[in-house]
């Protein structure tokens, strides 16, 4: 799923149903094996609800670590409810290395 001529490859997660504690340390999990093969990651979200602050500073973080390495973390496709749990803790993408498409 890379572009062509990337030297990176771009792997899809999808948030789980159910945005607990622990499908947050595997998805966690899921974003520090990427990162550590030098792979970007896009997550979808068409079907995420409002995200819980577990889940957008765990998103936070991956893009941080992801952009010091020349990688990203994109939220595709985010929800309505999604984009507006961003909102009421104050995400703003032109200071976020969290990336929304």
């Amino acid at each position: 799923m890379g572009n062509p001529g990337s030297p990176f490859m771009v792997i899809t997660v999808s948030l789980p149903p159910f945005l607990g504690r622990s499908e947050a340390a595997t998805f966690r999990n899921q974003l520090l094996v990427a990162l550590e093969q030098k792979e970007s990651v896009a997550v979808e979200c068409a079907e995420a609800g409002p995200l819980p602050s577990l889940w957008i500073q765990l998103l936070h973080s991956a893009a941080a670590s992801a952009k010091a390495r020349g990688l990203s973390v994109t939220l595709k496709a985010a929800s309505s409810e999604c984009r507006e749990s961003l909102r009421a803790i104050g995400f703003d993408a032109a200071h976020s290395a969290l990336v929304l498409e």
